[in-house]
């Protein structure tokens, strides 16, 4: 008899046990634990009962117009204390980047954004590097629109059909906030590279490009001086005040 009872309840287990199965993946049968199958936490992106203002109900909202993250402005008093440094951070809270407003926020670029840092040959050699790294394919090593990616080895079109300008003839027409615009959230056929270049990376590579283009950064009056330059000029200045006096 007890033989028996064991025999039924190892055939009501194993039918049990058939019964949550299913061969549909979507249909696993019975289900004996649903707040371990089904989470009640939404999921990134997923809609959810709760609708905004707008009409939508994603689950991850968008940061509030005009706020920047936590921690995004670095602790570094050389950048807290330079008023175009910290615009160039600030950007990020002037600038939505829609498409529908590209031009009207590429003007103001240019007339908000200043470069904030100094010519130097370190800078300038940085933003090489990171130019060979992300621009060279499609700009070219003389920054003249002939990358590897536009021009084939053998002097054929490349898979990349959307010429870029020469930086000889483009860069010299538009303003450094300008450049800056650009390479931070894109221009017609390039992306924009503010994700994976900080602001520093980003101004050290427009350096770079202004040198491709015969364009003496300092002399343009952007970018901060350096100390002894300052001397120096605070310096020449002081004869020409002597001379009105002996004159």
């Amino acid at each position: 008899m007890r033989k028996q009872i064991i025999n039924v309840a190892l055939v009501a287990a194993s039918l049990t046990l058939l019964s949550s199965c299913g061969f549909d993946p979507k249909t696993p049968g019975r289900v004996y634990m649903p707040d371990m199958t089904y989470s009640n936490a939404l999921e990134t992106y997923a809609p959810s009962v709760i609708v905004n203002e707008d009409g939508d109900s994603v689950s991850t909202r968008k940061p509030v117009a005009g706020t920047i993250p936590r921690g995004w402005i670095p602790a570094d008093e050389k950048i807290r204390t330079n008023e175009a440094y910290l615009m160039s951070y600030m950007s990020k809270s002037y600038f939505t980047h829609a498409a529908d407003k590209w031009q009207e926020e590429y003007d103001k670029a240019a007339a908000s954004l200043k470069d904030p840092l100094e010519y130097t040959e370190e800078n300038k050699a940085a933003g090489g590097k990171l130019y060979n790294t992300h621009c060279i394919n499609c700009h070219g090593a003389a920054g003249n629109g002939q990358g590897n990616l536009v021009v084939l080895e053998d002097g054929s079109d490349g898979p990349y059909t959307a010429v870029p300008p020469d930086y000889k003839k483009r860069l010299p027409e538009i303003k450094d906030g300008n450049i800056f615009y650009s390479v931070s959230y894109g221009k017609g056929m390039m992306g924009g590279y503010g994700y994976s270049l900080n602001v520093t990376e980003r101004w050290q590579v427009i350096h770079y490009i202004k040198s491709l283009a015969g364009i003496d950064g300092a002399a343009t009056g952007a970018g901060a001086p350096k100390e002894e330059e300052k001397k120096d000029g605070a310096k020449a200045e002081a004869p020409k005040a002597d001379a009105k006096k002996k004159g």
